[in-house]
Order: structure tokens, then sequence, then C-alpha cells
């Protein structure tokens, strides 16, 4: 999958959207071909990361967008950062 900037709609990365795990890092984005270097500074963390165009978060600076990435297929969920509580609300609960 390809994910586009929200803002200049620039190509940026290749990803494999089940590689889209929280927090989200630059390491899940890859080169657009083999052989070109990766777009974000590997060890990037993703709120600093930007669109090697126009320089903007790719995600752009709408709270709506911060759910979802723009990619070449539409609008990508992203998976939620379950909390400790959602996490033992929906434990299996041995009797």
């Amino acid at each position: 999958m390809i994910l586009r900037c929200r803002l200049c709609h620039a190509a940026i990365a290749a990803f494999d959207p089940a590689r889209l795990t929280p927090p989200l890092t630059s390491a899940v984005f890859g080169p657009l071909a083999p052989g070109f270097p990766p777009p974000f500074l590997p060890g990037t963390p993703w709120d600093e990361a930007r669109c090697p165009h126009c320089r903007h978060h790719p995600q752009g600076y709408d709270p709506a967008g911060r759910e979802s990435l723009a990619t070449d297929a539409g609008e990508t969920p992203l998976p939620r950062l379950q909390t400790a509580d959602a996490k033992r609300k929906t434990a299996k609960r041995g009797n």
C-alpha cells in the first residue's frame, strides 16, 4: 500500500497495513521503490515524521485525521492503542 500526504497528496512511502501497530514509528514505512532511501529518518517517532515533499506531517493537522492514513486505496484506519483498563475489561475471566 502507498502512503500519501494529506496536504500535498504526494506518494511518500510503501507499507504493509499488517505492520501498523501502535505506537506507530517511521520504521513501518519503506521507500516507494527498491534502491531508494526510506522516506523518513530511521528511528523517527511518527509524530515527528514529515512529508519529504511539503515538510508537513503526512496526516495533516486536523484532529479527525489522526485516526487514519491517506493511501492509494483510500483512507486506512489506524489500530487503536489498547489501554491497561481496556485490556482488563476484555480479558477472559476464569471461574
